[in-house]
């Protein structure tokens, strides 16, 4: 390694660390103090929610953006206006990275968001998820009702079909959750192609294992499809859980191979 690809690294690496533990710290901060706070201001239940969404995406608004101009990593979205024009819809996106939902949930911050169940006791992001009205995915039952019930009230809803993050190199693999969901919603998917190149922050690899280069990441909104585009007679059932699943799975790998990422 050169000199300059050696500074450019170590700076790479020292911001990124500096972008984890102000994550850390601001989901703590936020848990503890803003967001309480937040809640105090007049408004139903739903405003408040609204309220914390916004002030959540806006703390990763400048999380995205120092990676971007400290040159650690390079951003490029399409079909944004697409999240307005579809309202209440049933957002679907690969899962390559750590930081993808936190891009999402910057550019869509009405978005509602199946989350982990445990960071509902994380004592830095506690705060954050019950404050915004994420949707935990404790129980596959009751998720699936919750997600629904969202839904029909004109919220939209992200999910990782993948339920956890890709490693590189592996198939797409789809769990059957947001395929039950869809089934169930009945109405329009909103497709959101992510990718990272060199892979980066991926499932099992510590944060500070960054790539030689900075990281390009790209976030497609495709137009929407419905489950009866994508299978014969859709319904709900484990078998059209199933059917749905491999057709959205397949859906997915095409598309990120249509726009050049295999």
């Amino acid at each position: 390694m050169t000199g300059l690809r050696c500074i450019n690294y170590l700076w790479r690496l020292l911001i990124t660390g500096l972008c984890f533990a102000g994550f850390a710290t601001g989901g703590a901060l936020l848990s503890a103090v803003i967001l309480p706070l937040v809640q105090l201001l007049p408004g139903d239940r739903l405003t408040r929610q609204r309220r914390s969404r916004q002030v959540v995406s806006r703390m990763f608004g400048l999380m995205i953006q120092t990676l971007c101009v400290t040159g650690t990593m390079r951003l490029q979205v399409s079909g944004l206006e697409k999240f307005k024009q579809y309202p209440g819809s049933l957002v679907l996106a690969n899962h390559p990275t750590l930081i993808d939902v936190v891009i999402l949930l910057w550019k869509f911050p009405t978005a509602g968001c199946v989350v982990k169940a445990n960071l509902w006791k994380n004592p830095f992001y506690w705060g954050v998820v019950r404050t915004t009205g994420y949707i935990d995915n404790a129980s596959s039952d009751e998720l699936i009702d919750a997600c629904v019930e969202r839904l029909a009230t004109g919220e939209s809803l992200l999910i990782f079909p993948e339920g956890t993050r890709t490693r590189p190199g592996e198939p797409l693999q789809f769990v059957r959750g947001a395929a039950y969901v869809a089934l169930k919603h009945g109405k329009l998917i909103l497709p959101v192609l992510i990718t990272c190149d060199p892979p980066t922050l991926t499932k099992g690899e510590p944060w500070y294992r960054i790539p030689p280069r900075a990281f390009s990441m790209t976030m497609t909104v495709l137009d929407p499809v419905s489950p009866d585009e994508l299978v014969e007679a859709p319904e709900y059932s484990p078998i059209g859980a199933r059917r749905l699943t491999e057709s959205l799975q397949h859906y997915f790998t095409e598309q990120l191979a249509a726009h050049g990422h295999p």
